[in-house]
């Protein structure tokens, strides 16, 4: 499941600064990885991410194989036939919104690869590295239990726009618990000013930017089977925290 915030940023000077932060809580079921090595891998090995098509530069091509020009300075997938993978979400997207509403599932994949190439390049970064993993704050932690302990009973199915395959939902759906909703126990306005109060000091330490609150969504539940596509967020959602 997952909470999502949005704030722009303010700054003392005339020049304000448009930066969003993504609060993304997540506490879905997932199998655990398996013992063993773990896999070391970067971009379009397990899902297309700067391309519409992943690795297939196999560790068990011969020598005469994977010499071939088709895989020159493709890096080893290590991870097996991921390709079909990938086509098998594509066409579960086509056959569920059928052949004319079904050409989106096409158009709005090629769109997330192109906004994963170009987006990056036109952010600024207020961070070396790009991303920190820390604790979460004790007290976002207590708010978002409790709400969800309240209700985690009362979850609404989500809907998608047609042909949208960032999430396989024609096969696991993905369900809300909106933070926001004054039917809910303790939901409203009051709560989703508490979470952002108790974000904002850990997200402005690691932007270095003075954040004012933009949006605040709900707790997103992605059941068994899920899949969610590696995606940018549209601007200015440009910071995110992912809380587990």
């Amino acid at each position: 499941s997952s909470t999502t915030t949005t704030t722009t940023t303010s700054s003392s000077s005339s020049r304000w600064l448009f930066l969003c932060y993504y609060l993304f809580t997540i506490v879905a079921t997932a199998r655990a990885a398996g013992e063993g090595e773990e896999e070391v891998y970067g971009l379009d090995i397990s899902y297309p991410i700067h391309h519409a098509s992943v690795s297939t530069n196999y560790p068990w091509l011969s020598k005469d194989e994977s010499s071939k020009e088709e895989y020159k300075d493709m890096p080893i997938q290590p991870l097996g036939d991921k390709q079909s993978f990938y086509n098998s979400i594509i066409e579960g997207c086509v056959n569920h919104y059928g052949e004319e509403d079904g050409r989106n599932c096409y158009y709005t994949d090629a769109d997330r690869i192109e906004m994963n190439l170009r987006q990056p390049k036109s952010m600024q970064n207020y961070t070396q590295v790009g991303y920190k993993k820390i604790k979460a704050p004790k007290k976002v932690h207590q708010l978002l239990q409790e709400f969800w302990n309240r209700n985690h009973g009362k979850q609404t199915m989500e809907s998608w726009d047609e042909g949208n395959p960032y999430v396989n939902h024609w096969e696991s759906p993905s369900f809300m618990v909106s933070v926001g909703n004054r039917g809910l126990r303790g939901g409203g306005k009051k709560l989703k000013a508490a979470i952002w109060d108790a974000a904002k000091e850990t997200l402005e330490e690691w932007t270095g930017q003075e954040l004012a609150p933009c949006s605040l969504y709900g707790i997103r539940v992605y059941k068994e089977g899920s899949i969610l596509a590696p995606h940018v967020d549209r601007l200015p959602l440009v910071t995110s925290a992912i809380i587990n």
